[in-house]
């Protein structure tokens, strides 16, 4: 079985994505498939009649979409991101540099109306319950797998890194509500120290920038990440969201636990993982708690990397594609 997947964006962009790609390349090697990966860029030098199935990472642009049409190989389409709400935060941020954002809200509304029926007839999944709800998607869902073999190597390769006071991380990229929750996180932490003889430092990672100061730190994107996030006490999330993005799963593999807000179809539990928020004024009175006795958070991270395991491993989410790749080639023999 030989599976083409096809990335709809440049090679230079930066996030989840590319991550996803990755591990999903490993999910079908494990279930026996060839795999090969293309920008698409390169589709017009591709004879994509030669694969079994096409697996496309977010909307690609007309002339992709005709040349899919065109091979009559079957297609599904996976979303990572909540395409309307990630383009009108660039918009927002920066309306004259992030004018082609309008072209990809006019490139979605197509797929709704037209592309998603006809060229993957209605073959669609999503990486997460709420993702399928903010893109508005009759979707499967199924979560990205984290590749545990790739941060063990990575992080056998990390230098000590000396810290004088409990260390918190956080990382964000474009998503609207990750942006908007540095302020909101800021402020936490500093209600935090106000009333805590031990100091909390929030390192912050990602497409986030604003001034340092004796508590807050931005470091923007760092190949060194996974370091800083080994040797961290917790994570703190500063927004709703359920969705277990790969900066998570990665602190709960290394044992470092979470402290985040609820959000709508939550996997993880207050008091087991990490923190789980309703609202400020538990978060920061939970924080002053683990800042005072930090020794809890060893049981929490614990209790992740185990949770993480057994539901992110390449098996599990492998065994989730299974019959979905099973139909999609039956649908090519049919043919």
């Amino acid at each position: 079985m030989k599976i083409a997947m096809i990335i709809p964006f440049d090679p230079s962009t930066r996030g989840g994505v590319l991550r996803a790609v990755k591990s999903q390349e490993v999910v079908y090697r494990y279930l026996g498939a060839e795999v090969e990966t293309f920008y698409a860029s390169e589709l017009d030098r591709t004879d994509l009649k030669g694969y079994d199935i096409i697996h496309v990472h977010g909307p690609l642009k007309v002339g992709g979409l005709l040349k899919i049409r065109k091979s009559g190989v079957p297609a599904v389409l996976t979303v990572h991101g909540w395409v309307i709400n990630e383009a009108l935060t660039a918009l927002r941020m920066d309306p004259i540099g992030n004018l082609h954002y309008i072209l990809r809200l006019l490139n979605w509304a197509l797929h709704m109306l037209i592309f998603i029926r006809i060229v993957y007839r209605g073959r669609i999944t999503t990486v997460s319950e709420i993702t399928r709800k903010m893109n508005h998607l009759d979707a499967i869902v199924i979560h990205n797998a984290l590749i545990t073999h790739e941060i063990d190597e990575k992080v056998s390769k990390c230098q000590e890194i000396g810290k004088n006071c409990l260390t918190a991380v956080t990382y964000v990229s474009i998503g609207g509500s990750k942006v908007s929750s540095i302020p909101r996180l800021v402020e936490i932490v500093e209600k935090v120290n106000r009333k805590t003889s031990k100091r909390l430092r929030l390192l912050v990672f990602g497409d986030a920038r604003g001034y340092d100061t004796d508590n807050v730190k931005f470091m923007g994107y760092r190949d060194d990440f996974l370091c800083y996030l080994k040797s961290a006490d917790i994570m703190i999330l500063g927004y709703e969201m359920s969705e277990l993005g790969y900066a998570i799963l990665e602190a709960g593999y290394l044992g470092v636990p979470i402290a985040k807000f609820r959000g709508e179809y939550e996997e993880l539990e207050d008091g087991v993982h990490g923190i789980i928020a309703d609202d400020e004024d538990y978060m920061v009175q939970r924080l002053r708690e683990f800042t005072k006795d930090p020794s809890i958070g060893s049981a929490w991270g614990e209790n992740l990397k185990d949770y993480i395991i057994k539901t992110r491993s390449v098996d599990v989410i492998g065994n989730r594609w299974k019959p979905l790749i099973e139909e999609l080639r039956q649908s090519y023999q049919g043919n």
